[in-house]
């Protein structure tokens, strides 16, 4: 047994370990390992080196592909918009799907249009004493859309009284050198009598006489919903007599179309000119009046309104041709 404890030397020394061995993971060289390389991902292929042939052309490729993108998207969005705004605008608003707004009874009247005056002659608004020197039959309403004319009012007579006799036609050279025509206008001249002013007895119409009336003039309809209108003119001399007319008129309760009648004082009518009287029948249908009757007085015109239908006259329809016909004569 050797008791020789000097540490060894040479060689062999290092053939002898105490304790646990250790073993050393080498540690591996990026340029050897391109998968350690830290500026590429290990989730996808090789990097492009963009020094190789190629690289930029697929690269150009690629940002063609996105701008193509996006320029067809952004087209696309504008043909939708514009076809949008197109199809929103074109058609009227009411035939649009979720726009239209229900019939609430109301006309689809033409344009309205104020008949031409004599030379030197001003309008009602225009004139000291508020008279009408236009034709009277032009200041009626004319047929609304989808109306039947109940009067023969396609071809008026140019003066009160027609020719009986009837007159040979003119010759080419006679009608060119005369004066125009008169514009066509919607009524009809008729007598100043009961049947005029739709009266059930003379003591109504004596007033005519009495405060001299210089000329009537009728218009009718029938509306697609059954609704009947009649609407008169009647001319007097003066404001004055029309206004005496217009006083006993209006105490006038009923009609050779509408029964007993009440004055209408709830009701709100918009005038343009002069005063006004409403009376609805007692008769109703469906929570309506079967008859409503206007008394309009602007000027030197007393305007009577009535309107007639069995299952309700509708309301709005009643002020909307209240509101016209005022328009028409102030």
């Amino acid at each position: 047994m050797s008791s020789d404890t000097t540490p060894r030397s040479g060689p062999d020394a290092g053939s002898e370990q105490i304790g646990p061995v250790v073993e050393e993971t080498p540690v591996p060289d990026p340029a050897q390992d391109p998968a350690q390389d830290p500026a590429r991902d290990p989730n996808q292929g090789a990097a492009p080196d963009p020094w190789q042939p190629g690289a930029w052309a697929e690269r150009s490729r690629a940002d063609r592909r996105r701008r193509w993108q996006v320029g067809g998207a952004l087209l696309l969005a504008v043909v939708t918009g514009t076809a949008a705004t197109v199809l929103v605008t074109l058609p009227e608003r009411t035939d649009v799907p979720g726009l239209a707004t229900p019939n609430d009874g109301r006309y689809a009247f033409p344009e309205l249009t104020l008949p031409p005056l004599p030379v030197g002659a001003s309008a009602p608004a225009g004139s000291e004493l508020k008279t009408h020197a236009a034709d009277l039959r032009a200041l009626l309403l004319p047929l609304p859309a989808d109306a039947v004319a109940t009067t023969p009012s396609a071809a008026p007579s140019a003066s009160p009284s027609p020719s009986a006799s009837p007159s040979p036609s003119p010759s080419p050279s006679a009608s060119a050198s005369a004066a125009p025509s008169l514009p066509p206008v919607a009524g009809r001249w008729i007598p100043c009598d009961r049947d005029a002013m739709l009266a059930t007895d003379d003591a109504y119409a004596l007033r005519l006489t009495t405060d001299a009336c210089r000329g009537a003039a009728a218009q009718g309809w029938t509306a697609a919903d059954g609704t009947r209108t009649e609407l008169r003119l009647f001319r007097f001399g003066s404001g004055d007599e029309a206004a005496d007319y217009f006083a006993g008129a209006r105490t006038m309760d009923r009609t050779k179309d509408i029964g007993a009648t009440r004055l209408d004082d709830d009701g709100v009518y918009p005038i343009a000119a002069g005063q006004a009287d409403v009376r609805l029948s007692e008769e109703r249908s469906g929570g309506a009046p079967t008859g409503s009757l206007c008394w309009l007085q602007s000027g030197d015109v007393v305007a009577l309104v009535q309107m007639t239908n069995p299952h309700g006259v509708p309301a709005q329809a009643f002020r909307q041709v209240v509101a016209l016909q005022s328009s028409l004569l102030a």
